[in-house]
């Protein structure tokens, strides 16, 4: 028997008085009036190819800056957001949804080396290669909302969800197996089932390296079971497992949430309120950070931060090598995109340091088919390398790109018109659409003849239905990267892949992600990747990546704690990380 607790893996301020609604400035960020304390700060760093060692303090990172001083209770922590969560189940949403400000996940990652941690499971054996047994922390409390009304949460909870993933109830719900995109972050399991109030015992199908790791994955947070028969509609009636609960939810306008007293992390959460503003206009969102309405701005441009630091030099960035990447997705089911040498013309034919520097400047990074944090992939500095991605060869891979085109029968890009979709609502949607209008006045630079159309969602629900039902014809999104490259790669290009939105097919790619999903060995699973990658960038293509972002943040010069949970792998649950911020006295 092995048992384990941690798996090893690796013009704005006057725009501020638009915001309006009853915010009170310094007051919802806790204590902004307090005396400045001493913060130590780091230059900042371009996004790195590997983590850091997991030894590493926090103190001792590029571009993680560290507040002193002692935590102070109380206070309200408040973002602003383009729209309230538009998605209300936690197993069906493409991304996020509200689950994620109120409840937790079964396990959690280390932000740098992707090493599995407890969390609501707290502890587990694997008696036999096709065996979990997990064991639910006690004293878990759900919070007080009928028809739970603040019950523990135990293995029923806990089954019901792994159930609910992987699609397991479906046909009882009356929808579709494929109406759950997660149900490949449990490779081959087949049931979880209750052995006790606070054991669950997993059966795979075959032995899975990556299930720890896909258990932890930030979109497979808890709900409490009989939430289907109350329903998705109403997020007023959500009860969930976190640091905060749901106060009040007005779709449009904010999410309200208020500590949850009965946390099972006595010490936590330190703020005892934390707000959503919904404010759709972007500049008025940076006025409202800027004026000390809101306690962060996420994912600031390089713009974004020079207005920022020039009327409030006091202003903590934080920037670490993100996990997310963003990428143009081809239909590989319809039109031009089904032969590869228009798809590798496109891709040869782009200057992507142009796309990356014109949103964020300086700071994102090379990838290819997998991400440069799988100690596995093809780092930065091999993708820089190749063509298409290499600065050096522009002019050659483009003359490249012409003769594909001519020999596809598309000289020139003549005939080629095709829709750009893109999505609104989302945090990233002004990269989404600072990225497709570079794209499409470099294609049309390039080829003459090609028209390119760029086609917003009115909003992030449309898209992502149309996304997922492959109603598109390029689309522009980016991904978060499950932190498992077996995992990744099957989501991604396996025919049967959650993620596969392209609807990309190929009996050889499936064949190599098997093998890669059931090889124990590093040196084997790196073997597999490399064969991968070969063929990808020379035979299918699938899609263009354009560049991994930064991920980083803006937050008051008070907020302390947020050093301790950022990372190329900090992609845990809101309510897992606010939990744990606080100001300082």
């Amino acid at each position: 028997m092995f048992s384990n607790d941690r798996t090893s893996r690796r013009a704005l301020l006057r725009r501020g008085a638009m915001l309006g609604g009853g915010l009170a400035g310094a007051a919802l960020i806790g204590c902004s009036s307090a005396p400045k304390k001493s913060v130590t700060q780091n230059a900042p760093q371009a996004a790195a190819t590997s983590a850091a060692p997991a030894s590493q303090p926090a103190s001792g990172r590029a571009g993680v800056p560290v507040v002193q001083g002692a935590p102070k209770r109380g206070g309200t922590w408040s973002e602003s957001i383009a729209e309230t969560s538009p998605q209300q189940d936690m197993n069906t949403a493409t991304n996020q949804s509200i689950w994620q400000q109120i409840s937790e996940r079964a396990l959690a990652l280390d932000p740098w080396e992707a090493t599995v941690q407890p969390n609501i499971v707290e502890k587990w054996e694997s008696p036999d290669t096709t065996t979990f047994i997990l064991h639910v922390r006690k004293g878990v409390k759900i919070h007080n909302k009928a028809p739970w009304n603040g019950r523990e949460f135990d293995a029923e909870d806990l089954a019901f969800n792994m159930n609910r993933m992987v699609g397991n109830t479906a046909e009882a719900e009356g929808l579709k197996k494929t109406a759950f995109p997660r149900a490949d972050s449990l490779p081959g399991m087949t049931a979880a089932e209750v052995v006790d109030k606070s054991t669950v015992r997993v059966k795979l199908s075959k032995p899975s390296f990556a299930f720890l790791t896909g258990l932890a994955e930030y979109r497979n947070v808890l709900m409490p079971k009989g939430i289907v028969e109350v329903g998705f509609k109403d997020p007023n009636k959500f009860a969930g497992i976190g640091a905060f609960q749901v106060e009040n939810w007005q779709e449009g306008v904010r999410e309200q949430f208020t500590r949850h007293e009965a946390y099972y992390k006595k010490d936590q959460p330190y703020f005892d309120k934390f707000t959503r503003q919904v404010v759709p206009d972007r500049a008025a969102r940076l006025a409202g950070f800027i004026s000390k309405q809101f306690t962060t701005f996420p994912s600031p441009n390089l713009q974004d931060e020079k207005t920022a630091k020039g009327a409030r030099p006091d202003v903590l960035t934080y920037s670490v090598p993100g996990s997310n990447w963003h990428n143009l997705r081809f239909n590989m089911k319809t039109g031009p995109f089904l032969d590869i040498r228009i798809r590798k013309a496109m891709q040869l034919s782009l200057d992507y340091g142009e796309i990356g520097d014109g949103y964020y400047g300086p700071g994102w990074a090379y990838m290819s088919a997998f991400h440069p944090n799988f100690k596995e992939a093809w780092n930065e500095d091999k993708v820089k390398t190749l063509p298409g991605y290499n600065p050096a060869t522009k002019a050659k891979d483009r003359d490249e790109a012409h003769k594909l085109m001519a020999a596809a029968g598309r000289a020139n890009g003549d005939g080629m018109a095709f829709d750009l979709m893109l999505p609104s609502g989302s945090p990233s949607s002004d990269a989404f659409r600072e990225n497709c209008l570079r794209f499409q006045g470099q294609m049309q630079k390039v080829f003459a003849g090609m028209k390119v159309t760029m086609k917003p969602t009115t909003d992030f629900a449309s898209f992502a239905k149309l996304q997922n039902e492959g109603t598109f014809q390029i689309v522009a999104y980016s991904i978060v990267a499950i932190p498992d490259i077996a995992q990744e790669a099957y989501s991604q290009y396996h025919s049967k892949g959650s993620r596969n939105y392209g609807r990309f097919e190929n009996a050889e790619a499936d064949a190599l992600i098997e093998k890669l999903q059931n090889e124990l060995k590093p040196e084997g699973r790196k073997e597999l990747v490399e064969q991968f990658q070969q063929k990808y960038v020379n035979e299918w293509q699938t899609m263009i990546q354009l560049y991994i972002p930064p991920s980083k943040s803006m937050l008051q010069p008070n907020i302390g704690g947020y050093d301790k949970v950022v990372g190329p792998w900090g992609n845990g649950t809101p309510n897992e990380r606010i939990g744990s911020y606080y100001s300082v006295s």
